[in-house]
């Protein structure tokens, strides 16, 4: 199959998939650096920090951004959230190490003033055309007069080539870089990158995502496209059930390409793509990760959108059905057991005798009762050895899942987890 055609047998020949897929979108220049600090809190303690530019050729009024529900959002989430409003941006910085969330002094001063460096670096007219992000230790100061001083360096390494420098300085306990992208009919091109590997229960987005593109796309019918297509992506993972306090997805056009109305519609085709594919590398590079639980809902249209969700996540943070695949054990009572439990608290309407749960593509339940015997579990037990992924791997061996299909036996209305 498709996923088996993707395995991969090296770091270096995921890395060489990656520069394939490369290629930044016209108008964009990325630009990387590093510096060490001695951070407040932890004095003792030396740390290494990625500091990362990206610049458009000009400012562009099409930019959109989804940040985190929770409420106790970063400073440079706060900050964004500001942005959002302005007429236009130019550029991103990004830094590693120090999420500057909930640290002491002003964050949010601080985090305006790197954009002011950063602008400064860069030759832009304010730092309002400069979006901030970080990612890193929760309750961290940002050592700002440390990263005022490397801003210039990161400017001097722009270049507008490739987007995967920035994808491998934004990595904190991620093991490899996620990058994919698609190009359009008439040429322009959609790239994205995700970093995240821990805290990853996104009621937005993963950690951090950039996706660009240079395809000419109104501000408001890019902020609708990817408030809905987040939905659909980055909304549907989790990895340990805890959502950060840093989370976001940018997307920016330089709006460099010309478009009719179906190359709008091929680019929100893209982007959705784009999107579903990086969440799902994230959710394969989790911390301690060694099986990708894809769970669809079928027939359900007696259940909301968010219904749908709520119950496709109820089985992939099920502990005890963790732990059964973790293991290979096709204990599938707890997977039903995760299903009933979801549906009870919420009041669903699920109907046992109506419902169908397939495993690997082979029914296990259906009509108020499992359908198992040996060989059915030797099947299921294989289905979970095949999908093992090597937990400390530096690549991604292959992009196999364990298949989980409930049919609710309502109807249209399908969703995945």
């Amino acid at each position: 199959d498709a996923a088996t055609s993707r395995a991969l047998g090296s770091a270096e020949a995921y890395l060489q998939r990656l520069q394939a897929a490369d290629g930044l979108p016209r108008g964009f220049e990325v630009g990387t650096t590093s510096l060490s600090f001695r951070p407040e809190e932890a004095p003792e303690m030396s740390a290494v920090m990625s500091v990362s530019l990206l610049k458009l050729e000009r400012p562009t009024a099409a930019f959109a951004a989804v940040t985190t529900s929770s409420k106790f959002p970063g400073a440079p989430v706060k900050v964004l959230r500001r942005r959002l409003a302005e007429e236009a941006v130019q550029a991103v910085v990004v830094n590693t190490k120090v999420s500057n969330v909930c640290a002491a002094g002003d964050g949010e001063a601080d985090a305006e003033s790197i954009c002011q460096a950063a602008a400064e670096a860069l030759g832009l007219a304010s730092r309002n055309l400069v979006l901030p992000s970080s990612t890193g230790v929760i309750g961290w100061r940002l050592p700002v007069s440390a990263m005022q001083a490397k801003l210039p360096d990161a400017a001097a390494a722009l270049q507008g080539e490739q987007l995967l420098p920035m994808a491998e300085a934004i990595m904190t306990t991620d093991r490899y870089p996620k990058l994919r992208s698609r190009q359009l009919s008439n040429g322009a091109r959609v790239v994205g990158i995700a970093k995240g590997a821990g805290m990853i229960e996104p009621n937005m987005a993963t950690m951090l995502s950039f996706v660009l593109t240079d395809l000419e796309v109104s501000r408001d019918e890019l902020r609708g496209m990817l408030r809905e297509v987040v939905d659909e992506s980055f909304n549907c993972i989790s990895v340990d059930s805890d959502e950060s306090t840093s989370d976001m997805c940018v997307c920016l056009s330089s709006e460099a390409v010309a478009a009719t109305a179906a190359d709008i519609q091929e680019f929100k085709d893209a982007l959705r793509d784009v999107c579903k594919e990086l969440a799902q590398d994230v959710v394969r590079n989790g911390e301690g990760t060694e099986h990708v639980i894809q769970v669809r809902l079928t027939n359900a249209d007696r259940l909301d959108p968010k219904q749908r969700r709520e119950l496709g996540r109820a089985i992939v943070n099920s502990p005890l059905f963790k732990c059964a695949v973790a293991g290979n054990d096709p204990n599938v009572g707890r997977l039903v057991a995760a299903v009933g439990k979801c549906a009870g608290r919420l009041d669903l309407d699920v109907d046992p005798s109506l419902v169908t749960i397939r495993l690997g593509g082979m029914v296990i339940y259906e009509q108020g009762s499992f359908a198992l015997d040996g060989e059915m579990e030797k099947r299921l037990s294989a289905v979970l050895e095949d999908a093992t992924l090597p937990s400390e791997s530096p690549y991604p061996a292959h992009e196999r899942v364990v298949d989980i299909e409930v049919d609710l036996g309502h109807g249209g209305g399908d969703t995945a987890a």
